[in-house]
């Protein structure tokens, strides 16, 4: 099948079946961009209330915010969180990360086709509807019941927009609302937006994303709903998540439906094509065909000296020098299985996410190293906090070096401590002790970014101990955690423990009381005279941590409904020097703020996702996180607001860090 596509004659196909990369390369690319000032407000569309304009000073960095007259001044309300729905929204039920919190449900199903199946989930079956007409580009793997945003959540947006804005998609992310809500939005089976766009299929387009965020399995079932849909794009989408999954088979059925390029030197679709008909060659053990594929690619000017290398070795056993490779993506881990190469010695750290479910399973890989990799991967929403904790209970230590913790010469902020710090809590008796092992461990994945899977992998443990008074210097700790996964009764049973007996640990009770509010508090019957006083103290303090997180608090409260005293806009007005965070240019806001007044459901998750950035809500300016949370509260994504409110506010509080 492969031979008939590398004949010297025809150098212009040497391209045929890696077409698929450079779609999804350049693709990827741009997702990743963040381009100031490109979004601009519908022409003669006023917003109902004016976005505010940056609390930072005109002049200060950011991306896009430095103009004063890019957009309104007003900076308080009236004219703050111009979406929030003007009724108070029903009590939320609390959605969780990762098992805690199951995804939102809507109540209407689709009319497009929809798999009756999760990925990753076992027992449901696949039902596809009738397309009658539909393109390809409607395939979805969760419905609306599923946590999906509905069938019609691309109605009245543009495919050009939406083309622009999955552009520029913030995947992969650490940050578990950013990871959640991505997923879910190109999961969705929906009707396509209107209008033409790129070249590339809205599925394709959907495919690339997803496996750039690591999820290759959801990838690869998408793909497959597709049905009779195998455009290039598509084709090239499955393939590379088969590679990903070491499924030759699937990988080498999809070249027949990926073009070959003429300029693989050049054009990313057509390198990848070479190198998948490389690939395919040699898996079939045609060798000789395959080192003309080589040849060929050469004479094209493809420059890949890892690629050569590699299949070099696969065609003929010869291996050529090669720099080490600073990343490794997947055509790189599937030549290195093909010529029985072993990984770079690094390869987890620099691994693709795409490839971190693989490596978690290689029985070649040590112990210590998936420890790494499952890290990583829980850091992307790959795995659960359950799943870590079973890699952190892989590594074998000592009793010696499990009571010399503190000793070890394990360096501190390395995985394999992290994994003894979770060994020692469940041998840890003493009250002192555990104390100290979970607020290490707290602190310790507080600052490798890895807090909340950390907290659901340490759940069992925390969930067994009673508060009581021998507790005490845990308690903001734990109920810091406790509200991180949403179970607020756990996180009220620690936090009275904090306050009672009239001893208070000051910041710690004011801002975990906070972080109870947003999380799930009502906006209605809750003493705004007293609550405002507490800001605007706060925001006068002349502390600028104190400053920042009252300033974020009364943002985020405004934007979710809480009505608080004028007198807190006043104090903010003096405090916003204290404020930091990456600014999203005004015309990005507004047209946010735009999207959520028409219920635009998918634009508006997508230009939230564009405002916050892969960083998370926590790394932005409060300003920016407040209209996302508005604006998802608008388009009726009341418990995803909460949850992105919460992270925002949580990255600024240190009560509880341990």
């Amino acid at each position: 099948m492969t031979s008939s596509r590398v004949k010297p004659t025809a150098r212009r196909h040497l391209a045929a079946g890696l077409a698929l990369f450079a779609s999804v390369s350049v693709c990827a690319a741009a997702s990743f961009a963040q381009e100031a000032n490109v979004l601009q407000a519908p022409d003669g569309m006023q917003p109902v209330r004016p976005v505010p304009q940056s609390l930072a000073e005109p002049g200060s960095s950011g991306s896009g915010g430095g103009n004063p007259a890019a957009g309104p001044q007003s900076i308080v309300p009236p004219g703050f969180g111009a979406t929030t729905p003007s009724s108070a929204a029903p009590d939320p039920v609390p959605s969780r990360p990762s098992q805690f919190f199951p995804a939102g449900i809507e109540p209407s199903g689709p009319s497009v086709r929809v798999l009756g199946s999760v990925p990753g989930q076992g027992g449901a079956g696949i039902e596809i509807g009738t397309l009658s007409g539909v393109d390809a580009s409607t395939a979805g793997l969760l419905s609306a019941q599923q946590g999906g945003f509905g069938s019609d959540m691309w109605r009245g947006a543009s495919r050009a927009d939406i083309d622009n804005y999955l552009g520029r998609l913030p995947v992969p992310s650490r940050s578990p609302i950013v990871s959640d809500l991505a997923r879910r939005l190109l999961l969705t089976g929906a009707q396509p937006p209107e209008g033409a766009g790129s070249a590339n299929s809205l599925l394709a387009t959907r495919l690339n994303l997803l496996i750039a965020a690591g999820h290759t399995e959801a990838a690869l079932e998408l793909a497959q709903a597709a049905g009779r849909d195998r455009s290039p794009g598509v084709a090239a989408g499955l393939a590379r998540a088969a590679l990903a999954k070491d499924d030759e088979r699937l990988a080498c059925e999809a070249l027949k439906d990926i073009p070959p390029g003429n300029d693989p030197a050049h054009d990313a679709m057509a390198a990848f094509s070479v190198k998948l008909s490389a690939y395919c060659q040699l898996a079939a053990g045609n060798r000789e065909i395959a080192s003309l594929t080589l040849d060929l690619a050469r004479e094209e000017g493809l420059d890949d000296p890892l690629f050569y290398s590699l299949a070099s070795e696969a065609a003929a056993g010869i291996v050529l020098r090669a720099p080490e490779p600073n990343e490794l993506g997947i055509v790189d881990a599937a030549f290195y299985r093909l010529a029985k190469r072993d990984l770079p010695e690094n390869a987890v750290a620099i691994a693709a996410p795409a490839l971190l479910p693989s490596l978690l399973d290689d029985p070649s890989i040590p112990a210590e190293q998936k420890v790494e990799a499952a890290e990583r991967a829980a850091a992307y929403g790959l795995i659960n906090g359950r799943q870590l904790a079973a890699f952190y209970r892989k590594p074998r230590f000592t009793p010696e070096q499990l009571a010399g913790l503190l000793t070890s010469d394990i360096p501190e902020a390395s995985p394999l401590r992290r994994a003894m710090i979770y060994q020692s809590i469940s041998s840890a008796v003493a009250a002192d002790e555990r104390i100290r092992l979970f607020k290490l461990a707290f602190a310790t994945a507080e600052a490798a970014g890895l807090y909340y899977p950390t907290v659901e992998a340490l759940y069992p443990e925390l969930d067994n101990m009673e508060p009581n008074e021998a507790l005490r210097p845990l308690a903001a700790a734990a109920a810091r955690a406790f509200i991180a996964i949403g179970e607020r009764a756990k996180a009220q049973q620690w936090l009275t423990l904090v306050t009672s007996s009239g001893q208070t640990l000051g910041r710690d009770a004011r801002e975990l009381t906070g972080l109870m509010r947003v999380e799930g508090g009502s906006a209605t019957g809750f003493d705004a005279k007293a609550l405002s006083a507490e800001i605007v103290a706060d925001l006068k303090s002349g502390v600028k941590t104190t400053q920042f997180y009252a300033a974020s608090e009364a943002m985020l409260l405004d934007a979710l409904g809480f009505q608080l005293d004028p007198a807190v806009w006043d104090a903010l007005l003096d405090a916003r020097g204290a404020l930091t965070g990456k600014v999203p240019p005004e015309a990005l806001l507004n047209r946010m703020q735009a999207a959520g007044v028409r219920n635009a459901v998918g634009e508006t998750v997508l230009l939230a996702l564009d405002a916050i950035g892969r960083e998370g809500p926590g790394a932005v300016h409060p300003r920016a996180s407040a209209q996302a949370v508005s604006s998802l509260r608008a388009v009726g994504l009341e418990s995803e607001a909460r949850r992105l409110a919460l992270e925002a506010l949580m990255a600024r509080s240190n009560a509880g860090r341990g």
